[in-house]
């Protein structure tokens, strides 16, 4: 590997180049680890990428890594993330070293500022009104650096998490006040009204280039301060332990990205399991069969492979309110899963049914819930949920592909808007099928509350389960594989 250094610094670029080469295996296959899928051509190509590339060149290599080794737009901010932490900016004399107490009394932390440390805070937001306004000299990634460390609050013992922290630097620089600032600024100089609108789209671009900066700090600073593997882990779970019910827009992005990812390790871990127990018992008579032609030794032997039969599923996807986030995640999380799923029909329900297995087969990713909704026969009265009615049309209309063979998964709150719930149906049904399980995003304690009616459903149920993160939909994935 060249690497650009002085002439009589051989012995040390040697050896810098032999750590890169060991950083970039190891952020491969911590990638891997994340969900990203990263395989030894990615990596080989990575590695002949970075070959003259200049160490010292921090961006450049960030982007050589992310061309080779990332194929999906969804796994870009994981990978973004990744090298933040893996590769944390190293700088002397950044706002990294400044004295918390140069900002604010009390090592940091978000206090009232006060005297000076008033004045300084005021210079900072000011600062900042300028670099979303684009003017010259105003450096967004030396901005958030001087954010976090006057606001993050991070001590010796930084023990919260990169979405604290963030969440404390971003009430203390109140961004919406920052970009009324900043619009009402531009309202002086911007030539009328296109211009304005074209101005005020360049703030929001420069105010999420913020935010990522802010997070990148606050990455690379926790990886400094309590190693790079408990933020590593923090950035797996925290999108898999967000709550379909109360995520926010931004969490439910992060969420759909991660949704891809997240099947891909399913998938594998199923693989593996099935090539672990594909062999069964030994055949002794096919054995010794075989060995004949071996002079009696039993070189090829002969396996009992066992029969695993693939159930045809039925998914049932309760697509009303903010239920309808839980059952897209579900769909589309079982349908990534295809190849270890082949015979999978997918039912979305209000107060109609209707199926959309092509929909979401044709889909990429997450799908649009106006496309479920836009189905005929979804909606068929006030648009309310009827479990009733919809267990009635589904044995009237789709009674000749319920067999044995099938597994019913319904997903849904049970919350029938005090219509009669009619669990009679849901036991025919039950009658008719190898199993019924129901998925419920709604805490348990929350059942039977209200017109929920799941304490009637549950008893023609072999199993209800509380989904109500992507962790626990992703585990009950992974019995059902």
């Amino acid at each position: 590997m060249v690497v650009h250094a002085s002439p009589g610094d051989g012995e040390q670029t040697t050896l810098l180049a032999g750590a890169l080469l060991d950083g970039i295996v190891e952020f491969a296959r911590k990638l891997r680890w994340l969900g990203v899928d990263v395989s030894i051509v990615e990596l080989t190509d990575a590695l002949r990428a970075i070959r003259d590339a200049d160490l010292v060149d921090r961006d450049r290599l960030r982007r050589l890594l992310q061309i080779t080794m990332v194929k999906r737009a969804a796994d870009v901010a994981t990978f973004g993330a990744a090298f933040d932490l893996l590769f944390p900016v190293s700088e002397p004399g950044t706002a990294d070293d400044r004295p918390a107490d140069d900002w604010l009394a009390g090592g940091g932390a978000a206090a009232e500022p006060g005297g000076g440390d008033r004045l300084a805070r005021q210079d900072l937001l000011d600062r900042m009104v300028a670099a979303l306004r684009g003017e010259q000299g105003a450096d967004l990634a030396s901005l958030a650096g001087e954010a976090v460390t006057a606001f993050a609050g991070l001590g010796a013992q930084a023990d919260g998490s990169q979405r604290y922290y963030q969440y404390r630097v971003m009430r203390q620089l109140d961004v919406s006040s920052l970009l009324q600032r900043a619009m009402r600024l531009d309202l002086q100089s911007a030539p009328g009204p296109l211009g304005r609108r074209l101005a005020a789209i360049e703030q929001n671009e420069r105010l999420e280039d913020l935010r990522a900066e802010i997070a990148a700090q606050l990455r690379g600073r926790l990886a400094a301060a309590g190693g790079a593997g408990p933020s590593l882990g923090q950035l797996r779970d925290s999108v898999l332990d967000t709550e379909f019910l109360r995520a926010g827009p931004a969490e439910l992005s992060a969420m759909r990205e991660t949704v891809r990812p997240l099947a891909r390790r399913l998938a594998a871990a199923a693989r593996r399991r099935r090539r672990r127990h594909s062999s069964g018992r030994l055949d002794v008579r096919r054995t010794m069969r075989r060995a004949v032609a071996a002079g009696g030794v039993p070189l090829d032997p002969a396996w009992r492979h066992r029969h695993r039969s693939r159930p045809r599923l039925l998914l049932m996807c309760d697509v009303s309110g903010s239920v309808a986030e839980f059952a897209k995640f579900t769909l589309s999380l079982m349908h990534a899963l295809h190849a270890e799923l082949p015979a999978l029909r997918s039912f979305v329900f209000i107060d109609g049914l209707a199926e959309v297995t092509d929909l979401v087969e044709s889909s990429p990713g997450v799908i649009d819930t106006r496309l479920l909704l836009s189905r005929p026969g979804v909606v068929r009265g006030d648009g309310h949920s009827d479990y009733g009615a919809v267990l009635r049309h589904f044995l009237a209309e789709y009674s000749g592909d319920i067999t044995q063979d099938s597994v019913l998964i319904i997903c849904g709150d049970a919350r029938t808007n005090y219509r009669p719930a009619r669990p009679d149906l849901l036991r025919d049904l039950h009658r008719r099928v190898r199993a019924v399980h129901w998925l419920n995003p709604e805490p348990a304690a929350d059942w039977d509350a209200a017109d929920s009616r799941m304490g009637e459903y549950a008893p023609d149920c072999d199993t209800v389960t509380e989904v109500r993160t992507l962790r626990q939909l992703s585990d009950w994935a992974d019995t059902l594989l």
